[in-house]
């Protein structure tokens, strides 16, 4: 009995010191290094500059309009500076007071000669140079815009008159938009004033523009032929403007229903 139990007693003790240096002799695991991402550098894209376009080939053909037009040697004339243009009508973005451009997308150059004496000269042409502008010159005069002076733009019916008599009897009312645009747009351009000289001129027609707020006449094309206009403006009473043959021509269609003054009637043939 009591060998069983010393027995007992030393399995335990055993025990006891097995488990006791296996904790000591219990290896901790080894932490895991988890690597430290490199720093990504981002590059710095490289700026491309933009080409600066190549002097147009007609060049020479702008310069030797230049020199024609202004009696100047070709060899006192420096190209300094040129520009590739879009504009949105054929006047090149140099309309000539007076005269109506169709408006169609056109493309082309817009280049600036100097003369000797420091002169400059600004000249637009189309891509081929078949049409050449000297830009300065129509920009310097002294225009006024009808449309804007009167506020056309806002018209909602033009009625049209015809001279027969020494009185204006109403031709047609144009109501549609579709008739009344055309004629604003013609109408719509830079002109040039001058003093009334022309005494002696006799409108054949006379328009008038109405709007929610206001009546404007403009009495156009004289008696001789001559393509100017009248409006009734106390500021600018005084002065006649020349107007485009394009609209001339539009408003023929109605005033060829009176015959002119001078021209006798066809007989009734009843």
């Amino acid at each position: 009995m009591m060998i069983d139990i010393f027995n007992s007693k030393n399995n335990e003790d055993e025990k006891f010191i097995k488990n006791n240096v296996q904790e000591k002799l219990k290896i901790e695991p080894t932490p895991k290094i988890i690597p430290t991402p490199e720093a990504t550098i981002t590059p710095t894209p490289t700026v491309i500059p933009t080409p600066t376009p190549e002097p147009p080939s007609i060049g020479g053909k702008a310069m030797a309009y230049i020199s024609n037009i202004h009696n100047i040697k070709p060899s006192d004339l420096k190209l300094f500076k040129y520009e590739r243009k879009k504009w949105p009508s054929y006047a090149m973005g140099c309309p000539e007071p007076g005269k109506y451009y169709a408006q169609a997308e056109t493309s082309g150059w817009s280049l600036h000669f100097i003369e000797r004496n420091n002169k400059e000269y600004i000249v637009h042409t189309d891509e081929n140079g078949t049409n050449i502008i000297e830009c300065k010159k129509n920009l310097s005069e002294n225009t006024v815009n009808i449309v804007k002076i009167l506020n056309l733009s806002k018209t909602e019916e033009i009625i049209l008159k015809r001279l027969k008599e020494n009185i204006y009897f109403e031709l047609e009312t144009l109501k549609d938009e579709n008739k009344i645009s055309p004629i604003i747009q013609y109408l719509d351009i830079d002109v040039i004033g001058i003093k009334n000289t022309h005494e002696e001129c006799v409108f054949l027609m006379e328009l008038e523009f109405i709007t929610k707020t206001s009546t404007q006449k403009v009495k156009i094309i004289c008696t001789d032929g001559s393509n100017f206009m009248k409006i009734s403006n106390k500021n600018l009473q005084d002065e006649i403007f020349e107007i485009p043959v394009q609209l001339v021509n539009h408003l023929g269609k109605y005033a060829s229903q009176v015959p002119f003054p001078g021209i006798p009637e066809k007989p009734d043939s009843n």
